[in-house]
């Protein structure tokens, strides 16, 4: 069907589906909340994540978790956002993203900080807000969740920011948001 002589020459048939193919599976924009327990994301992007060093005092007061950007971090950002597998690539990352080494939190209290410095309070389930009802309001999400500062419950920017701060939560406090 398709005649190889060594060197690839796409036919009239095969470059249109390439280009079909890249355009639907482009920069890939999913979710950066990460499925492996040894990682937590730091942004919405997929491949924004850094990796657990250590956990101390995880559901108490005092909560730490202990994180690494590794090179290995960024080249999944590199390739599987930037498209990139390129060693500079790895290394324009890394020196560009600067984070914290570790998130913190107080479970007691329902409070934590992540990796870039920002403050975040646990407000409970959405569904069963007075706050929320009587506003007249309707959440996107499970749980309400505020940065210190803000007046609006997240997501006010987007579900991804959202997503993220729970993972961060639930990772410090397990089992309080289920």
């Amino acid at each position: 069907m398709f005649p190889f002589n060594g060197t690839f020459q796409p036919n009239g048939f095969v470059m249109p589906l390439a280009l079909v193919a890249g355009i639907l599976l482009g920069p890939a924009v999913g979710s950066a909340v990460s499925e492996n327990p040894s990682k937590l994301s730091y942004g919405a992007r997929i491949g924004m994540t850094m990796t657990i060093v250590s956990k101390e005092g995880i559901g108490t007061a005092n909560a730490v978790i202990r994180l690494k950007h590794t090179p290995q971090d960024a080249k999944v950002f590199c390739v599987e956002y930037l498209r990139d597998d390129s060693l500079r690539c790895i290394g324009d990352v890394i020196a560009t993203t600067k984070l914290a080494d570790r998130v913190t939190g107080n479970c007691v209290e329902r409070t934590w900080t992540d990796m870039h410095g920002s403050s975040y309070s646990f407000h409970g389930s959405a569904r069963q807000s007075p706050e929320m009802i009587k506003k007249g309001l309707l959440s996107e999400t499970d749980y309400l969740i505020r940065r210190d500062g803000d007046e609006a419950f997240l997501p006010n920017l987007s579900l991804a920011s959202y997503a993220e701060r729970l993972e961060i939560f639930q990772s410090l406090c397990p089992g309080i948001a289920k």
